[in-house]
């Protein structure tokens, strides 16, 4: 369910009301779903940009030179406030805006960014874990003015979600162990991402390396990858067991915004002398 979030700025405090200055720009945010839950979270903080239309003409984003540079928004008690305050342009304007923020932007349109490999790292103090900081969103909203109201972000995932299940088969004895680790092996953890387009693809010099999931449920594990293909010669899912490793080879096109789910079927335990494997995929909406 999509949550929006309303940042009124400016109020001023008269007779038991409240009245939001008309020149400070406010935001309305929504996403289908976030790696933590279904809305941003308190101290969640988003970089915003805004181009001016000249006429009908708007003007093309630039990494500085745009009418809002790069602005840090951040959910605080609730609500949406910037780093400073935001006023409106006088003419209508583009908005875009990327989550997680991003202090030192060089490109907007070959953005170099890396997600981590141990995805399975807690969220510290000023933070993110190494799941949720992978999460790039990104919202644009055309020819807004201040006789609009809010700005309307809706944000998308760029990157692609992986799912790996576990599943017991008819001749699988006893529990799941519960020292199960498994990694995504053969991906570039290095994406381009185009922040005029919002759109993201594998960058063509990264290097391939191992990520560690992190765990959901005793049969469940969760990744974020960078879109890409992978070949089924290739490994791609490593399953260690009762410190046994298991190399599954699997072909698949990571797609930017969809969820893959990854089905391992175990038909024997690892205690057993041979254990075997079934895999099984799917795709859907990352929703």
């Amino acid at each position: 369910m999509a949550t929006l979030l309303l940042l009124a700025v400016g109020c001023e405090k008269g007779e038991g009301t409240s009245v939001v200055n008309p020149d400070e720009i406010r935001f309305e945010t929504s996403i289908a779903t976030r790696v933590a839950g279904t809305a941003f979270e308190e101290g969640d903080t988003f970089g915003l940009y805004a181009v001016e239309y000249d006429g009908d003409v708007v003007a093309d984003l630039q990494v500085g030179g745009n009418y809002l540079n790069n602005e840090a928004v951040t959910l605080t008690s609730g609500i949406w406030k910037p780093a400073r305050t935001l006023y409106w342009s006088a003419n209508p304007c583009d908005f875009y805006a990327v989550y997680p923020y991003q202090p030192d932007v060089k490109s907007v349109d070959t953005y170099l960014f890396d997600i981590a490999t141990d995805q399975s790292a807690p969220e510290s103090e000023g933070a993110l874990s190494g799941y949720e900081a992978a999460d790039l969103l990104w919202a644009k909203a055309k020819k807004h003015s201040r006789e609009d109201g809010a700005v309307n972000l809706q944000f998308k995932h760029m990157m692609s979600k992986v799912v790996v299940k576990l599943v017991k088969g008819e001749k699988y004895e006893g529990e799941l162990p519960e020292d199960i680790v498994t990694h995504i092996y053969n991906t570039v953890t290095t994406a381009k991402a185009d922040f005029t387009h919002g759109s993201l693809e594998r960058y063509e010099f990264g290097e391939k390396r191992t990520i560690t999931m992190r765990q959901t449920a005793p049969d469940t594990f969760e990744a974020i990858v960078v879109p890409q293909h992978i070949e089924r010669r290739t490994p791609l899912v490593e399953i260690t067991m009762e410190g046994i490793a298991y190399l599954l080879n699997y072909s698949v096109s990571f797609r930017p915004g969809y969820q893959h789910t990854i089905t391992v079927t175990l038909n024997t335990s690892p205690e057993q002398e041979k254990i075997e494997i079934n895999i099984d995929g799917a795709i859907d909406d990352w929703q």
